[in-house]
């Protein structure tokens, strides 16, 4: 949650960046450039520094899939948690020093015996010495503990996934909402354009923005 406060200083600096240009000549660029650091904050910028229904959608959709995925990674967190624990308890697991590589291997096989067996049937000795060192040993006291780990350890998996979905549709959000923000702001200056007819003997005509 600490990472959560810089963003929100970079927000409310923002805002007042908006505030403080408000009244200057609208620039596409600098929409874009706005919307890809708050979704919402481009549209309100091309709205004259006011919230519209537009630059509204983005934003909340935006806190909606941050919260989502402070939400996912702190399910993820409990039960890496969980599932290290129960292998230190019912698999006589060390968990000083392990990766994923180690715990994805104690919920494939029931012990190291298990495992050095099934790589030496497979031919695959370079693996066999993975387990020689004790730390790196274990055994499930059941079955059922054994299932138990698995299904803790899939259910941790699946919340990592959907962290990486909340950041998929994070960046998405953004890029959307910065192409929308750049073409609104370009329709916007381009509406501005006023078109004067000079009468003479040739026509004459003056763009200003």
């Amino acid at each position: 949650m600490r990472s959560l406060i810089p963003l929100i200083f970079l927000v409310f600096f923002l805002l007042s960046t908006v505030e403080s240009v408000a009244q200057a000549p609208l620039r596409p660029a600098k929409a874009a450039a706005y919307s890809i650091a708050l979704p919402g904050l481009g549209h309100r910028y091309a709205n004259g520094n006011k919230w519209n229904r537009r630059a509204a959608l983005y934003t909340i959709a935006d806190a909606v899939l941050l919260a989502g995925l402070v939400t996912s990674e702190w399910q993820r967190g409990q039960l890496v948690q969980s599932y290290q624990s129960w292998a230190a308890s019912y698999a006589g697991v060390s968990t000083t020093g392990k990766d994923r590589r180690f715990y994805v291997t104690i919920g494939n096989h029931l012990s190291s015996h298990d495992y050095r067996e099934a790589q030496l049937r497979s031919r695959r000795v370079d693996l066999v010495s993975y387990v020689d060192d004790p730390a790196f040993q274990w055994a499930w006291t059941s079955e059922r503990d054994f299932q138990r780990y698995r299904n803790l350890r899939g259910d941790a998996e699946s919340w990592a996934q959907r962290r990486g979905s909340f950041i998929a549709a994070l960046v998405a959000n953004r890029l959307i909402s910065a192409v929308s923000a750049l073409l609104t702001t370009r329709r916007k200056r381009e509406s501005s354009l006023q078109v004067a007819v000079t009468p003479g003997p040739t026509l004459k005509l003056a763009l200003t923005l």
